[in-house]
């Protein structure tokens, strides 16, 4: 058993949402995430200026087996292709043991 996870930027929720779907995974679940970037040094001369920039994003998980999880894998490995794409990030981890 594997848990794949997409995580994006909120604007690519739907994007997300249709690949999962796309795919056929059995189901999935999503929550709302804040992504922190950090920037190193603040070169802008508004001292009101912050060195975190907060991002709204989603974080999505389905548990499925070996070959869905590549499904999903190479759906959003397609879909990056479009620069407009970038901020979606996905990745699988396998699954020792589960209690069900």
């Amino acid at each position: 058993m594997k848990l794949v996870v997409i995580i994006c930027v909120e604007e690519l929720s739907d994007l997300a949402r249709d690949l999962l779907k796309k795919t056929q995974v059995p189901a999935f679940s999503e929550t709302d995430i804040k992504g922190t970037r950090i920037i190193e040094e603040n070169t802008s001369d508004n001292w009101f200026a912050d060195k975190h920039a907060l991002d709204n994003s989603r974080l999505f998980f389905t548990f499925c087996n070996e070959q869905k999880a590549a499904q999903v894998l190479k759906a959003v490995t397609e879909c990056k292709t479009d620069i407009k794409n970038e901020h979606v990030h996905a990745f699988q981890l396998d699954i020792e043991k589960t209690i069900s």
